[in-house]
């Protein structure tokens, strides 16, 4: 139960209002005492006011008090609850005929309140009959002399309305607990129900119907948000999947040729004796074949390191772009002597300094290279530059060759894809793709354009390393 939403929901739900329950019926019950005993202690002053008001004296010499003449009622009937007394120096003058023993001492007990200003103490102490008393005792001087008056009320019944509120309210409280823990529930599985609902909708979707979505509309506010990421995360499984089923068919379409070959050319070789130079040369096509494969096989491990996050920001090294445009400049020169094609490159004199990988990036500038090579045409020209643009190093790659159409710069960086005039030439078809990966993953930029005069033009451009 605790593993779930709902259990912790209904558990703190439960727990709150058990401890706001709790605190709010002890903070009740001193409420109640506190009321309780300030209305006992101001009908306690008020009888005291009365009691003091019939302390005079006729003749300015004797004091007396008429009290027993006017407290009538409760103070005449024997234990009753309601007493008082009255001293003169310390001598008792009288006492309520309440007080049967009127030697009782109404005072000794426990202290509530003293009140300075008025110079009267509260107790709390035990009556004659056994009876929790609440008394009231003030001093003052009379015609030089020292009148304590000491008034008691009875607190059994305002004891026992306390206690009678305070079972009514510890019994009512469980009760509302228990219902309003009732009530959370049924809160917690309304409101829990639309992510249930969302959380079916997601088990339903599968890599068989990646390109279904979560409709977002429909969902609580909450919910959308979750839903759009949702959404977001099925497209790009959508994309990767539909990727990596091309990537496993064009990689079969391609490779099934070159296997084809070496096949054909190893059954014509066993089917019967022949000259040394026609083994030599099945030899020779079966190489060449095989290093295309080789070629293509590399190119697809390539891509699979780059797909799965080989290349990582954090280590990447401080290292000059220069290098790594000479170094694939270098590595293509022997290609292009062999074709008849002139490289030239053209280098800023100060050293353009980035973050990334060299190894790769030298591997993407010489596919680059390499292509504006293969396809361009006999006595071409290829022209490599590498500036500094606006935060930017930028490098170009621009050749004489067949140029790329308008329908060619849409899918040219797809994985083995190759243009019509570009099919009956070596290639892979995939090193525009692994350009375009690193590019990716060294927050660069790849582009493709045709050149007015013919051929294509290919920009790079990379972040320059913060100074």
């Amino acid at each position: 139960m605790l593993n779930s939403i709902k259990g912790r929901i209904l558990l703190w739900l439960f727990l709150s209002i058990a401890i706001l329950f709790i605190a709010f019926g002890y903070a009740l019950h001193i409420k109640l005492h506190y009321v309780v005993d300030d209305s006992l202690d101001k009908m306690l002053h008020a009888n005291l006011q009365l009691v003091k008001g019939l302390v005079h004296s006729h003749d300015s010499v004797t004091i007396s008090c008429e009290a027993e003449e006017f407290m009538k009622g409760d103070y005449v009937l024997p234990d009753s609850g309601h007493y008082y007394k009255v001293f003169v120096d310390g001598k008792l003058k009288t006492a309520s005929y309440s007080l049967v023993d009127s030697s009782f001492d109404l005072t000794p007990g426990t202290p509530v309140n003293h009140n300075t200003k008025l110079n009267e103490w509260n107790y709390v102490t035990v009556g004659p009959d056994g009876e929790s008393l609440r008394v009231i005792r003030h001093e003052y001087m009379f015609m030089d002399k020292l009148i304590t008056l000491v008034v008691a009320e009875d607190m059994t019944a305002n004891i026992q309305l306390i206690n009678r509120l305070t079972s009514y309210i510890w019994v009512v409280m469980p009760a509302m607990i228990i219902l309003i823990g009732m009530i959370s529930w049924i809160i917690a599985e309304v409101s829990l129900r639309p992510l249930q609902q969302f959380s079916n909708t997601l088990e339903n979707i599968s890599h068989k119907n990646l390109e279904e979505r979560i409709e977002e509309k429909g969902q609580a506010r909450e919910l959308r948000s979750l839903a759009g990421t949702f959404n977001s995360l099925l497209a790009r499984l959508h994309q990767a999947f539909e990727a990596e089923k091309n990537l496993l068919g064009n990689a079969a379409h391609e490779l099934k040729t070159p296997l084809a070959v070496i096949k054909a050319e190893c059954d014509i070789a066993l089917m019967k004796t022949r000259p040394a130079e026609e083994h030599a040369e099945s030899i020779d096509q079966i190489r060449t074949v095989s290093a295309s494969m080789l070629e293509q096989i590399n190119g697809l491990l390539t891509l699979a390191r780059l797909d799965s996050g080989m290349l990582d920001a954090s280590s990447f090294q401080l290292l000059p772009l220069n290098s790594c445009v000479a170094d694939a400049v270098a590595m293509a020169a022997p290609l292009a002597k062999r074709k008849n094609i002139l490289i030239s490159s053209s280098l800023d004199e100060i050293e353009i300094m980035v973050r990334g990988d060299k190894e790769m990036l030298t591997e993407a500038l010489l596919n680059l290279v390499e292509n504006a090579v293969k396809y361009n045409h006999p006595g071409g020209f290829v022209a490599v530059e590498l500036h500094q643009r606006k935060g930017v190093a930028e490098v170009t790659v621009s050749d004489t060759g067949i140029g790329v159409s308008d329908e060619d710069k849409e899918r040219i960086f797809d994985r083995f894809y190759r243009s019509a005039a570009a099919r009956n030439s070596d290639g892979t078809g995939l090193g525009l793709s692994i350009a375009k990966a690193v590019m990716q993953a060294h927050d660069g930029t790849i582009s493709a354009q045709a050149q007015p005069s013919g051929g294509s033009k290919f920009t790079l451009t990379l972040p320059l390393a913060a100074q």
